[in-house]
Order: C-alpha cells, then structure tokens, then sequence
C-alpha cells in the first residue's frame, strides 16, 4: 500500500513539474515574437493587383487601282431582273471577297457617274452609269477617290453631279470639293480605335479647266496644300494615307517628280501613299522622313479594270496591310504585312466576259484568248505579264506564289 501511494506520489510529482516547464517554454517563445502591426495586417489582407492583358488590334487595308469604265454590253447583259439596269459586280467576282474581307477597301474610280441628263460615255470623255456606284459600295468599298486627271470630262457641271451622288452614298468620298471651305474639312474614317485621316491630290485635268465662277476645288498636286493639310489632319488622326494621280503614263518606273513629292508627303508625316494613273504598276517602298518615320509608298497600283490595248494595261495590283496597335498606353498605330496581290483585267475579243482576277489564278490559255490579242492584235502572254510583276516589284512585297519565279 505505501509502495502504491509512493509511486502515485511520485508520478504526480513528475507531471506538474513538465506542466510548469511547457508554460514557461510558450512565455518565452511569445515574448520573443513581434507584436503584428496595423500596416502589417493591411499589407496581409491587400488585393493582388491583377495585370491587364494586353491586346492586339488588327485592321486590315485593301486598296485597288484605276477603275476605268469603256463600256455597258456586259453589265447590261448580266443585268438581274427586277434589279437595276446595269449589273457590274459580275466584273469583280474574282475579287469579291478580298473586297468583302477587307476592313477598309479603297479604290480610284476614274470615270464620272453624272446621272440624269447626261449622256454615257467613254474615251477621251467619261460617264458611267451611276449603278457602278451603287455595286462598288455594295462590294464593301469604304473610300472611293475621284481625284485625277478625268474629273472634269463634263466640266464643272458633270463633277458637281457626281460629287453629290457619292455624298448620297455609304461610303467615304474623297477627292472631289464642294468649295475651299470643304477642301479644307479633312476625310476621316475610324476602325477599331484608330482614326484615319484620307488625303487626295491629281497633276492635272488634261487640260480642263473649271469656270471661274465655280466654287468647286480641284486638288491638284501643290506643295503648300500638302504641308497645310497634312498638318491640320495629324491634329486629330492617328494616321495619315494620301491618294494620289500622278506619273507617266505606261512607265513601269517613278519619274523624278513623283519620287520629289513622295519625299514631301514623308517629310510631312504621311503613312501611307496610294499612288495611281500610269495605268501600269510601279514599286512600292518604304520612304524615310526627316524625322526619321517610315513611309509607305505604293507609286502605281496599275488598273484595276480597264479595256484598254496593251498587255501592260490588263495587269494591276492590291495593295494589303494591317494597321496594328495594341491597349498598352502610348501604343502608336503602324504599318504591317505590307503585300502587293497582282491582278488582271480579262476580256475576250467582244468585250465581253469581263473580269478582275487575281494574277495566281490566271493561266497561258487565257491570256491566248485576251481581248488584247483577239481584238487589237497585239501582244499578250503570261510569262510576259508575270514578267512586268518580277522586274517592278520586290519580292519582299510579294506573296510567296512569286517567290521562286522567273523574272
């Protein structure tokens, strides 16, 4: 019995005592540890801050070359019933939808569309019908330029009826001026957060001249206009394109003014030139200004649609790019995957069949029966169109279809 109460006595002890020895252990421990603080316990508790995703805008341009109407057989053939007198989006079936896809699509239209009490015509003297208009806005055309050297073919009178048709439509007119003030309110067409302002400018009007009294402004190629304007649309655009007609005509080669007023447009700032009129195609390449900016320069895009006699005459080009920019702030809206898509104009020998296409679906055994050759009796062969594509456009501007072609 005391050997029982012995060991109680003792195991009692021996609990107390590891008892005292945990508790002066803990003491110890939480007075050597650092009493939380208000800011320690906001800095615990704050949010992470998330980090924006970054996106990219992608925009896509299109822009097509002189679109010159010879005649109506076609368009009046194709004509759909109950549907307007003239159909000619059968013409551009072949590029119906790069038209269609693009997120802005430019063309020049070289001929006037006058409308009612006035006579269609064709060369030297131009008026279409007014139903090209429609199916060109139609296609998905977003700019059209009436600025060259045909715009005034019915005078004052024939452009005044043509600029208010185009002002009727959905669709950015440029080119033609009601009067000073109107030249001077600059074009500008917005997508996806970037804002475009579009520029127009012609050499000439062979010859033509406008009434004194007329208050409309013809845009010829001047100096002190380019840097004004220029200079009023970088106040409120994020870019800048010019449309421009200006060259010689059948010359695969820049003349030494169109390179003096490309300069000008990229010492001003411009970022895109669309150059037309030499009714051939021309280079294209990035021009530097003295500040150092980078421009676009297409100097022709060649016809787009046009019955004229030459093998030269039927190849065209579109000219493709992106316009990217992104969320981040301070991100400047450029230029990227600049390509230039040959096309060709194709007609048979009774002006009929009448076809934009591009130039990698073309073949030998159509250009044998080109209009060109059946009707005018002159040259025409594929290897010579792919030719004039080689020798006058990089290959960095080319698709890749080109590429391993013979010059």
């Amino acid at each position: 019995m005391k050997k029982k109460l012995l060991c109680f006595l003792i195991a009692l002890t021996t609990v107390f005592t590891f008892s005292a020895c945990t508790k002066n252990t803990d003491s110890s421990t939480r007075q050597n540890q650092p009493t939380p603080t208000q800011t320690d316990t906001e800095v615990l508790s704050a949010p992470i801050e998330e980090i924006p995703e970054i996106i990219e805008y992608r925009t896509s341009f299109l822009g097509c070359g002189d679109n010159i109407i010879y005649g109506t057989k076609d368009a009046l053939q194709n004509a759909v019933e109950g549907g307007r007198k003239y159909n000619y989006k059968v013409y551009y079936e072949g590029v119906a939808e790069q038209i269609a896809n693009a997120d802005i699509a430019f063309i020049n239209q070289e001929t006037l569309m006058c409308g009612e009490g006035y006579a269609l015509s064709y060369y030297p003297c131009f008026n279409s019908p007014q139903e090209l208009g429609y199916d060109l806005v139609e296609m998905g055309f977003d700019v059209v330029n009436i600025s060259n050297n045909h715009m005034l073919d019915k005078s004052a009178d024939g452009l005044e009826k043509t600029i208010a048709f185009w002002k009727g439509l959905d669709t950015l007119m440029i080119g033609g001026y009601e009067n000073g003030e109107d030249f001077d309110t600059i074009r500008y067409l917005e997508r996806d957060g970037v804002k475009i302002a579009f520029l127009s400018y012609t050499y000439g009007t062979n010859g033509i001249v406008k009434p004194k009294n007329s208050p409309l402004v013809i845009p010829y190629i001047n100096d002190e206009d380019i840097i004004r304007q220029t200079a009023l649309a970088k106040e409120n655009a994020d870019l800048v394109f010019v449309s421009v007609h200006w060259g010689v005509e059948g010359a695969f080669t820049p003349n030494d003014e169109q390179k003096r007023v490309a300069q000008l447009f990229a010492d001003c700032g411009v970022d895109a030139i669309i150059g037309h009129h030499p009714h051939v195609i021309q280079p294209v390449e990035w021009i530097f200004g003295k500040d150092g900016n980078k421009t676009l320069c297409v100097y022709s895009l060649g016809n787009f649609m046009a019955q004229q006699a030459y093998d030269y005459n039927m190849l065209g080009g579109m000219i493709s790019f992106d316009i990217v920019h992104t969320n981040e702030q301070g991100s400047v809206p450029h230029i990227e995957n600049v390509l230039f898509i040959p096309t060709v104009f194709h007609f048979a020998g009774t002006f009929l069949e009448n076809n934009v296409m591009p130039f990698e679906q073309y073949s030998p055994e159509l250009a044998a029966s080109h209009g060109v050759r059946t009707y005018f009796g002159h040259q025409m062969s594929y290897d010579t169109l792919l030719g004039y594509i080689k020798n006058t456009v990089k290959n960095e501007f080319l698709p890749e279809f080109y590429h391993d072609k013979a010059n």
